[in-house]
């Protein structure tokens, strides 16, 4: 998924803004929210992360029109202190209320030095990385993670444990001169499409990376949703109201200096990339080292001097999204 397509456009960053920004607009969400979430899909799609960018644009949009996320929520702040803050989303799509815990926690970590927000009561917050790299953005190191209770992953019909869950989850450490760390994942070790008995066949291969994905998504699962308050009656109230706003999120944010440094950690994070490329043998197929980060980070620089490639399949569905609902691509022009 998010190879860099075969065939594709190269669109200006603005014009997926702008376009994404009206779209989610006439859907009917607030204007600051759609400007806030259309400039996190290209984000996303700035650093080559297709999954989380605009190809989900219109399913946004849907739930929105739709009302199964709440498209005015009253954001509350139900509890804070100098190192915490909680959220309630009112049923909203995750990106307004985790970005805003994120922002309050970036502040209070250069306070205190170490600081939680956590969200309840939402719907997808998209790439753990969004908020993650906005901490990393202040000079802070973070962990994300967003989940569901009890489980975030339902559609597993076969309850197969090898495929059990799928929460986002982000680490993130900036760099001084080079590319960040940043590891923005999901918890199982298979993608969605990985089915059949060719699959089924590494678990007996390799049943140690299946009980790490496992345990992986099982702490993910009660950290971004029992932890924040999912499993309490009123987030089943909330769900039924807001059939897509069942989850919670986590944003933990600590001062980059907080033991030393943060000059020296960057260097830290420079070195340890350089050192992988320079000494370690690539994985067989292909030509290099690269640690988590660094193809974004690439892609950014391309992407922002050239245009993203999007492909052409989804400038597609892209047009055909602002077709129906009476958005024109700037590209088009």
């Amino acid at each position: 998924m998010n190879q860099p397509p075969e065939e594709f456009k190269r669109i200006p960053a603005e014009q997926l803004r702008s376009f994404s920004t009206a779209c989610l607009q006439a859907a009917g969400m607030t204007d600051q929210h759609a400007a806030q979430l259309a400039g996190l899909l290209t984000n996303s799609d700035l650093r080559g992360v297709r999954s989380h960018g605009t190809r989900a644009l219109f399913g946004y949009c849907r739930s929105i029109h739709d009302k199964s996320a709440n498209p005015d929520p009253d954001i509350q702040i139900l509890a804070e202190t100098d190192t915490h803050v909680y959220i309630d989303g009112d049923g909203s799509l995750g990106y307004a209320p985790t970005m805003l815990a994120t922002e309050k926690a970036i502040e209070k970590a250069k306070q205190k030095g170490i600081a939680v927000g956590a969200c309840c009561h939402i719907g997808h917050y998209g790439s753990a990385g969004h908020y993650v790299r906005r901490a990393m953005e202040e000079d802070c190191t973070a962990f994300s993670v967003q989940a569901a209770y009890p489980q975030y992953y339902t559609s597993n019909e076969g309850k197969r444990a090898a495929h059990y869950g799928n929460p986002p989850l982000c680490f993130g450490l900036p760099g001084q001169q080079g590319p960040p760390v940043v590891l923005d994942v999901a918890t199982c070790i298979l993608a969605d499409y990985q089915r059949g008995e060719e699959i089924e066949a590494i678990e007996e291969q390799i049943p140690a990376a299946f009980f790490k994905s496992m345990g992986y998504t099982a702490i993910a699962t009660l950290l971004g949703g029992a932890f924040v308050g999912q499993g309490a009656d009123r987030a089943r109230e909330v769900a039924e109201k807001w059939p897509a706003a069942r989850m919670g999120s986590l944003v933990v944010v600590m001062n980059l200096g907080l033991f030393a440094p943060a000059a020296d950690v960057r260097h830290g994070v420079d070195e340890l990339v350089r050192l992988g490329m320079e000494q370690m043998i690539p994985l067989r197929g292909y030509d290099e080292v690269t640690l988590p980060g660094t193809p974004e980070y690439r892609n950014e620089q391309d992407y922002g001097r050239d245009g993203i490639a999007i492909g052409l399949e989804d400038v597609e569905r892209l047009e055909a999204g602002g077709r129906e609902y009476g958005i024109a691509p700037p590209w088009l022009d």
